[in-house]
């Protein structure tokens, strides 16, 4: 009877403790969080819409995303629509099937509506067809219809068919539906896996679109649409689900628990406000309003050692623009030893001090990806020729390459004029730094500063061989890339947008050009480690060979999270970020 008793004793112990664990067990607490965008969202169309993707990401869907990789250092596509991975259905590699969920829907109708509808090949079709539109001419459509990963057949003739005059049908687009739930994407140029899934799965032009719901928004001439516009106009399908938007005052967005990825949600609600002064978010953060603040520059140093702060870089490098075609002073600015005397004679140092950055040598920013799958930064691959950027001020060396540019252009003295654009306080700090650099280092040179609208600021700098001397110098980045190719598509000598002149120097705009083209063939072959190879020759022309641009210093980014939220990675993951969607509130 006591060994019973015992028994039944330990027995009961035993559950207490199994109870006890369970009662222990850390669920989600699905709490809210709250965050900010800067500019009012008009709409949530991912078409057209630039600057609310942190708001639109979460509340749509693609046919792939990227998530975290387990080792939690780099990130990796995962199928969210899409079935599978693409299927390479010919020899060549021009040919993809894409296999589509066949238990993915609707969140919602916008609230109008009350029932849910089966996403399938039909909501991916309808998707590509209307961000190409020819009518509807979206700003995001010359990412798909011209890419460097890869070219659908017939993408770009179908949407520019009224500016070539030549009629494209869509039924000779290289987009196809194959049955309910395949599709079949077919290219110019022979790709591979990676890039078909980069560029059918990206979350910048590839979000799907409600198609009953989109056409009832569509205006009569079908040039434009409402949809997005509101909650009544817009169709959730990602992690989240629309059901507030107050315009220029507060977004709400609660968890989807039928997203495929539910288990991964750990928040109940998302609410982003709009807030315009970058002072008023910070005065929000430290009220218990946001969970989030950006800080300026001129705030680091208040929250220097605050542990909340994360610092990480997903800025562009600023350079120094020289229009090299000006016929200024005998075409002086396109001397290669004036260019080099600028090389040398900007103290980058003193930049980075003043403004907060970091000197920079190197044409790539930080959060350059060389590594897809680690996520590893093009610059932490060293090469033998980059200048330290520490130490490359040199005003002995500065001062010889002047006088012999000079000489050479047979220039006493030359005034010249850089612009900055109005918006962005860094903006006119870094210029005023230049300017006095410039006037109080380069005897014989002279600056002017000039303060332009930030509308035609980037117009400006384009070169334009019919107004060649439209601008002398300029401080400015250019629009953040992820991967080494695509930064250095922007100095392409063939690129739509020319960022510089290369009329004047034929022979360097053929071996850049052939060296891109290299890259982009390894590109499509996927050959990743010969791509960066090549990019980084590329890189060494321009900075360390031709001086085409100056790097200078980049602005690393500092951002608040409030203590209550527990994010997923601590440090920034490059292609990834901080993964606020996938956060979880610990209050």
């Amino acid at each position: 009877m006591k060994k019973y008793l015992a028994f039944v004793l330990a027995t009961l112990m035993l559950v207490a403790a199994f109870a006890g664990c369970n009662a222990n067990k850390k669920e989600p607490t699905y709490g809210t969080y709250r965050d900010y965008v800067n500019a009012s969202v008009t709409t949530l169309n991912p078409h057209v819409n630039v600057d609310a993707a942190t708001v639109i990401r979460p509340l749509t869907t693609a046919l792939y995303r990227d998530y975290l990789n387990e080792a939690g250092d780099g990130y990796e596509a995962e199928c969210m629509l899409a079935a599978d991975f693409p299927k390479q259905m010919d020899e060549e590699g021009k040919v993809w099937q894409i296999p589509i969920r066949q238990d993915y829907y609707w969140a919602d109708y916008g609230v109008t509506a009350g029932k849910n509808a089966q996403m399938n090949a039909d909501t991916v079709i309808y998707s590509f067809k209307m961000c190409i539109d020819p009518d509807l001419l979206n700003v995001k459509a010359s990412l798909l219809t011209n890419n460097s990963y890869m070219q659908i057949v017939n993408a770009y003739e179908y949407q520019q068919q009224y500016m070539t005059g030549v009629a494209v049908d869509w039924s000779d687009v290289g987009l196809k539906k194959i049955d309910d739930f395949t599709i079949e994407v077919t290219s110019v140029n022979p790709t591979n896996q990676q890039h078909v899934i980069d560029v059918m799965g990206s979350y910048v032009w590839g979000y799907m679109l409600y198609e009953p719901l989109f056409e009832a928004c569509m205006s009569e001439d079908r040039s434009y649409t409402t949809y997005g516009t509101s909650v009544e106009t817009w169709a959730s399908s990602g992690e989240y689900i629309l059901t507030e938007w107050i315009p220029d005052g507060k977004i709400t967005m609660i968890r989807n628990e039928d997203y495929v990825r539910a288990d991964d949600i750990k928040l109940g609600a998302i609410e982003y406000y709009t807030v315009a002064d970058s002072n008023t978010a910070l005065e929000m953060f430290e009220a218990g309003q946001l969970d989030r603040c950006n800080l300026l520059y001129q705030q680091w140093e208040q929250y220097d050692e605050d542990p909340r702060v994360r610092l990480y870089y997903n800025d562009s490098v600023t350079y120094l623009w020289i229009n090299t075609g000006n016929p200024k002073h005998n075409s002086l600015l396109g001397n290669l030893d004036f260019r080099k005397s600028l090389h040398y004679g900007l103290d980058r140092v003193e930049f980075a001090e003043i403004l907060g950055g970091t000197p920079n040598t190197r044409m790539y920013r930080r959060a350059v990806v060389a590594e897809e799958a680690t996520g590893k930064s093009i610059l932490d691959i060293p090469v033998d020729w980059a200048d330290d950027p520490y130490n490359v001020y040199d005003p002995d060396k500065s001062a010889e390459y002047l006088n012999k540019a000079l000489e050479a252009c047979n220039v006493v003295n030359a005034d010249f004029e850089v612009y900055y654009s109005e918006s962005g306080t860094h903006t006119r700090s870094s210029v005023e730094i230049f300017a006095r650099q410039i006037t109080d280092n380069f005897e014989g040179v002279n600056m002017s500063i000039r303060a332009v609208p930030s509308n035609i600021a980037y117009t400006l700098r384009r070169w334009n061989p019919s107004q060649p001397t439209a601008y002398d110098f300029n401080l400015g980045s250019l629009l953040p890339s992820d991967g080494p190719i695509d930064t250095m598509k922007f100095w392409d000598p063939d690129y739509s947008t020319k960022s510089m002149c290369w009329d004047n120097i034929p022979e360097w705009a053929e071996t850049f050009r052939a060296i891109y083209d290299q890259a982009e063939l390894a590109n499509q072959q996927n050959d990743e480690e010969k791509v960066v190879e090549l990019c980084l020759e590329m890189e060494r022309l321009l900075v360390d060979e031709w001086y085409l641009r100056i790097p200078i210093y980049e602005l690393p980014s500092k951002v608040l999270y409030s203590e209550r939220v527990k994010l997923p990675v601590n440090q920034r993951v490059n292609g990834y970020g901080f993964g606020e969607y996938y956060a979880e509130i610990v209050d």
